[in-house]
């Protein structure tokens, strides 16, 4: 367990931090420069809070009260960062050995090969970091990490140096490593597709504070604030104003049309804001015949972007359904295959339906989604 209650004033904001984090890979994810190394860099005893407290394990690490900042080798974490900061005279088994002082060298040795075996370096522990791979080196800073079996393992942007490939592999060894060693995990990430996938959960940061902390799925389809919901990738927002409640959603009227939401406990009449993630937009054939679709738009495709894997339309709506007053009124991304698959490139007019389940209602504060159907 990791608790950690901090603030320290940086230059542009002040970091304030509160988490209680149990055993298992947390995620701290945000834009560059919102906090999310100097977090770490307290944790780890590199850089000293203002006020607050840092508890490992029922162990005090920092307590600004009581006067108690124990330095960084007596914490007994592990700290692997972007520049991995191998040292270039020492081999790859005296790299790993190396916070193993006062350990006898049978310790020593049985250490570094279990460590070599685990992170697929064996038949490497002669060579320098110069003579290995990006992929190596990392895996060399992992296995340095995990020598002295750390309570925690702090995480700074590891694989974002690296090409695409050799960050997949190495992402599956981390999972794998998390398991192996039941630790207490704290990644720094600016990727949300790496957070998602490593996590069990995620705290999203934003100028030093802690917008939301929850599962991936949660902070992805669930989130607290348009912030967070920014950050995560919805790009459509609107206001919106409930108009009626049936047993299974609540409608809303939002510009010209009247959309289906997922249930609200919230009055007639009240605002609220709404995000709807572009990927959850869903173009409806045109060679198969069906009746209408909920929150079903017609509408024009005004622009399109692609990067090779994935296309974003912008999607302007016929009058009478217009949802904003801007040159387009939705952003809907398809994958390529998709894309081709229905021919977009051919037709630009298209109808659309926006599943009920894909509108998320921000800001509850006050407002409480009801649990409909269980």
């Amino acid at each position: 367990m990791l608790d950690i209650r901090i603030q320290k004033r940086l230059k542009s904001f002040t970091l304030d931090i509160d988490l209680h984090l149990p055993p298992g890979l947390t995620a701290l994810f945000g834009r560059s420069g919102a906090g999310k190394s100097m977090t770490l860099s307290c944790i780890a005893g590199l850089s000293r809070p203002d006020a607050g407290r840092i508890v490992v394990g029922g162990r005090v690490f920092f307590d600004h009260r009581l006067g108690i900042n124990l330095p960084p080798q007596q914490r007994r974490l592990g700290y692997v960062l972007q520049d991995y900061l191998l040292f270039p005279h020492l081999s790859v088994a005296e790299n790993i050995a190396f916070g193993l002082a006062g350990r006898s060298r049978e310790e020593k040795k049985a250490v570094v090969q279990d460590l070599l075996a685990r992170m697929e370096l064996s038949g490497l522990e002669n060579r320098r970091p110069a003579e290995l791979s990006g992929g190596q080196q990392q895996r060399v800073a992992l296995a340095r990490a995990l020598a002295t079996r750390p309570q925690v393992l702090l995480l700074d942007e590891p694989f974002s140096a690296l090409d695409g490939p050799t960050r997949a592999r190495l992402r599956r060894d981390l999972r794998r490593l998390r398991q192996e060693f039941n630790l207490t995990i704290l990644l720094v990430t600016h990727n949300l597709s790496e957070a998602y996938l490593l996590a069990d959960r995620i705290a999203v940061m934003e100028a030093g504070q802690v917008l939301q902390v929850d599962p991936p799925e949660a902070v992805v389809h669930h989130p607290h604030s348009r912030q967070v919901a920014e950050l995560t990738g919805a790009r459509n927002f609107f206001t919106g104003v409930i108009t009626a409640h049936t047993d299974t959603d609540t409608r809303l009227r939002v510009g010209q049309m009247e959309l289906a939401a997922p249930r609200l406990n919230a009055a007639i009449g009240a605002r609220v804001e709404l995000a709807v993630r572009p990927e959850r937009i869903m173009l409806i054939r045109k060679d198969v015949r069906i009746g209408p679709r909920e929150n079903q738009v017609v509408g024009q495709i005004v622009e399109e972007l692609t990067d090779g894997f994935n296309y974003t339309l912008f999607f302007r709506l016929d009058e009478g359904q217009r949802l904003s007053e801007s040159s387009y009124d939705l952003e809907i991304v398809l994958p390529a295959y998709v894309y081709e698959r229905l021919g977009v490139h051919r037709d630009h007019r298209w109808a659309a339906t926006i599943k009920r389940e894909a509108i998320q209602i921000l800001g509850l504060s006050g407002i409480q989604r009801e649990a409909v159907g269980r």
